[in-house]
């Protein structure tokens, strides 16, 4: 089975949203994986639709795991709701629940009254239990996967726009190395950017990410990829050794991932300028880099990291990425191995 990703997340996400908005719920909802914020939107989603307010009083129970029992679970579940067509139980932090197989009895034949929700956080449910297997015939069971370090600008860029704002790709790189991949603090940190912009601004710059978030663009990936393009060795090495002096602050993986952004953009306003020849700058274009500066400077990339210099980059990001991730980099710090990333990109 070909493993999950980010995409299918959304698709299925959507799927079970166009669902319960309709009105359509199952009597069973497994909520479980690496990221909980689509979890977190579907059982919103669920709080919100399977009843009306005044039927929340007698017919709505959210428990926490650590404060009850799957014999009091199966318990809730059979008692029949009252004046409404359903009942709402919510158990969060479901993977503290113990003695499964009093859950898989119920899991059999589950009552078409009630709406059961177990809300895992951060893990998932044991795949080889019969208690699963029997959940996901008899409900929906939702997984889902951490979004990818390379993913990260993309998916900040993709949300701001359904918000109806947009971001430029040098922002969103900005932003996704200080976010990192977690999707609940994306979220809560760009709520915060949209509270803090003037009113009628719909564009978010690398100006409005430092006033507004906090970050100082100064000792970014950003900045790093920028040093890099116009030959400022002593400013990416300097760059890189305070990464490796703040790893907590400034992981890897998400140095990585803006890095990856950065050079994957580049591949493509070669293949554009390759594709259809003329100016670069209209290659760049095609490539979503609309601002004079970040044009400027794509352009002075293209030059400095031809088609198969930029691929070799790219290949070495991922190289790296490797060894960091598993085990292979001897005894070398994720410092050390940066320094030599940027040392292998320099020559």
């Amino acid at each position: 089975m070909a493993k999950q990703t980010d995409s299918d997340n959304l698709i299925q996400m959507n799927s079970i949203l166009t669902d319960i908005k309709a009105g359509r719920f199952a009597p069973l909802y497994i909520l479980m994986g690496e990221e909980p914020y689509y979890s977190d939107v579907i059982l919103e989603a669920i709080l919100e639709n399977a009843l009306q307010p005044h039927e929340r009083d007698f017919n709505q129970t959210i428990v926490y795991a650590q404060d009850t029992t799957t014999a009091d679970i199966v318990q809730n579940c059979r008692r029949f709701p009252m004046f409404a067509d359903r009942q709402l139980i919510v158990v969060k932090e479901a993977q503290h629940l113990t003695k499964l197989d009093v859950l898989e009895t119920y899991f059999n034949s589950p009552s078409q009254e009630t709406v059961l929700v177990l809300a895992f956080t951060g893990k998932s449910m044991d795949k080889r239990t019969g208690a699963y297997k029997k959940a996901k015939a008899a409900g929906v069971v939702f997984e889902s996967v951490a979004i990818s370090e390379w993913n990260v600008a993309k998916w900040i860029t993709t949300y701001i726009g359904e918000k109806g704002y947009t971001i430029t790709p040098d922002a969103a790189a900005l932003m996704a190395e200080h976010t990192g991949n977690g999707l609940r603090k994306i979220v809560l940190e760009t709520d915060k950017l949209f509270k803090g912009l003037p009113d009628g601004k719909k564009e978010i710059t690398v100006k409005d990410i430092e006033e507004n978030i906090g970050i100082s663009r100064e000792f970014s990936a950003f900045e790093l990829s920028k040093s890099l393009v116009f030959k400022n060795w002593d400013n990416a090495y300097k760059i890189a050794g305070f990464f490796g002096a703040n790893p907590k602050k400034y992981p890897l993986p998400l140095t990585l991932g803006a890095m990856f952004f950065f050079f994957s953009r580049l591949l493509k306003c070669h293949a554009y300028y390759a594709k259809d020849g003329g100016m670069m700058e209209n290659a760049i274009r095609k490539a979503g880099v609309f601002s004079t500066g970040q044009i400027k400077e794509y352009a002075a990339a293209m030059r400095v990291f031809p088609i198969k210099k930029t691929m070799s980059v790219i290949a070495l990001i991922k190289e790296f990425d490797y060894r960091s991730k598993s085990g292979n980099a001897g005894g070398a710090s994720d410092g050390d191995l940066l320094v030599e990333l940027i040392s292998r990109i320099i020559h």
